[in-house]
Formats: structure tokens, sequence, C-alpha cells
């Protein structure tokens, strides 16, 4: 069995990683808040205000930390990934190149070019960006560091999971965007292995489903209609021999597909009830949460707000009922 098949596979193996990881990491981290939400019961996991204003920050430092000072990295981006790897590589004394599709979102384009890193814009998605990034990568024989596809990168973003065990005791059901995986895989393993009672439940936005179409086939596949969506950060298919399929396969109890008109209305509750600006992706979690109707109010439930970087004029029209809706 190769290293890949037995971390795919083995949740103490996991777990043991993630706890490594969080001791390598820990002081640059922000323990972020976990707040209380009265009207739907559910404790919501603030990631929105990590550093750089997502969960990626996590991932980057523990793939960064483990990497040789004075080379240069490649890496494919739709933004929080990239905004992670940047900043990271500042800490670490790396170089960066990184492949980000030009359908990004502008202000996500706009952080990373004045953070000055190397970046290439690429046509396509999320996956063509991988694809350019990887080989670039090889034929320039660099590291390359994938945004979800990486032991490392899903060791950090389970740190979470590690978080909220601490915090919260008993935890009977948790809600976490899925985009490539790499968010999920890593709390949903922690949880397993520490939680095994807890409900994972894998949120996607209608227009983006790829990860819950591809357990549906088993196998990886790409949406045939897939839409532009108010959740860009897990938007676009994931790489076919990602360790994070299998890992999604197994950790993963049900999933839960929101309309972008109900990630909206997620987005401007987070900001009415909390104060909490939350991007579009964080919005399908808490989305899910409030429509699911198979939640006993009575369970203690955790959604994770996975960032906050949400271009500021999308969020002011959300928030004044300006949007069109779809």
């Amino acid at each position: 069995m190769t290293e890949d098949e037995f971390f795919k596979t083995d949740h103490r193996y996991i777990s043991a990683l993630i706890e490594t990881a969080y001791q390598r990491i820990k002081s640059h981290l922000i323990d972020t808040p976990i707040v209380f939400d009265s009207i739907h019961n559910v404790w919501l996991k603030c990631e929105n205000k990590q550093k750089t204003g997502s969960f990626k920050w996590r991932g980057a430092l523990a793939k960064l930390s483990l990497l040789p000072s004075g080379q240069t990295i490649v890496t494919a981006s739709t933004g929080n990934h990239g905004l992670g790897v940047a900043k990271a590589a500042d800490q670490f004394g790396l170089k960066t190149k990184i492949f980000i599709p030009a359908s990004a979102a502008p202000k996500k384009i706009e952080k990373l070019t004045a953070l000055g890193v190397d970046l290439v814009q690429v046509d396509g998605d999320s996956l063509d960006a991988e694809i350019a990034g990887k080989k670039y990568a090889a034929a320039n024989r660099l590291s390359w560091v994938s945004p979800y596809n990486d032991a490392d990168v899903i060791s950090g973003q389970g740190t979470i999971g590690l978080e909220i065990t601490g915090a919260i005791p008993k935890v009977d059901r948790m809600y976490v965007t899925v985009g490539g995986g790499g968010l999920i895989s890593g709390i949903a393993s922690w949880m397993k292995f520490h939680s095994p009672a807890t409900e994972i439940i894998g949120c996607q936005p209608v227009h983006s489903p790829e990860m819950y179409l591809s357990i549906q086939a088993g196998f990886v596949v790409s949406a045939p209609d897939a839409l532009p969506t108010l959740s860009d950060g897990s938007a676009g298919p994931l790489e076919e021999d990602s360790i994070t399929f299998d890992i999604c396969m197994d950790v993963i109890d049900r999933f839960i597909l929101v309309t972008e008109n109900e990630i909206e209305d997620a987005i401007y509750y987070a900001y009415k009830e909390h104060d909490l600006t939350v991007e579009g992706a964080a919005g399908v979690a808490l989305a899910a949460a409030m429509k699911d109707k198979n939640r006993d109010t009575a369970d203690t439930s955790v959604v994770v707000l996975c960032g906050g970087n949400i271009d500021p004029l999308i969020h002011k029209q959300i928030y004044e009922g300006k949007r069109v809706r779809r």
C-alpha cells in the first residue's frame, strides 16, 4: 500500500498528522471564534476571521513549513489558497508562482497582484489552472503545492476539527462546504476518529456540485452544466487522481445542495444577525444548515464559515437587497 493509499484509509493516521501539523503551525494561527446562533441553534466556526480571511491559511502553513527556504514553489488557486500560500511563503522564505483562472473573482486577483506574487492567469476553470501549474512545475523542476490534493495541506485544514472538538465536547452534526475536498477531508477525518458519531454533511452549490456528482457516479466527473456561482471558492472540477475523492467517499454521510438565492440569504443573515462578513463558499454551509429538514434543533450542530473574502460591492448589494435574484 502506498503512503497516499494508507492516508486515504486510516483516520488514526490522518488524525496524527493533523496533531503534528497543529503543533508545527499553531503559533501562526488565529484560534478562530465559535459563535452561537440561537435562532437556528447552530455554532459557527468563524474561519472568515482567520489570517488571510480564509481557512486556506492553515493548509498553506502546514505544507510550506516543511519546504526548504529559498526555492520557488508553484500552485494554482481561485484566490484564497493563493493568498494563503503567498503569505506563508513570505513567512518561510519562499518564492511563489501562482496560476489562477482569469474568471476568478476580480478582488481576489487584485489582492494577489498587490502582494507582488508572480501571477499567471489561465483561460478556463480551476482545474485548467491546476493542470497548467503542474505542467509548469514539472517542466522547471519546481515544487508543486496542490490546493487540496496533498496530505500536508489536508492535515493543515484538519486543525479546524481539532479546535472544534477542543471547544465543544459533543458535536452531533457538522456542515462543511466542499470544493476540491481538502477542507472536509481534514475536518471529517479528525471527527471520524475523535467523534465517530458526528454526522458529516457536505455542502455544495447547485451550480457547481462536482464532488456530489462524483460520489454519486463512483468516479471523478465534472458537472456537465456548471454555472457561475457566488461560491467561487468551491467551484470547479477536481483532479481525477485526487486523494480527497476517496476520503470524501468514506467520510461524508450526506450532501445538501443550495441555490444561489439561498447562498445570498445566508450571507445576509450572517451579517445582519452576527456582524459576520462571509463569502459565498461560507454561505453555502450556513444555507445548508438553515434549510436542513433532517436536523434536530436539540442537537449540537457546527457550521464551518470557511472564509470572508467577498467583493465588498457584492456584499453591499446583497445586504441592501440590490442583487438580481437567481
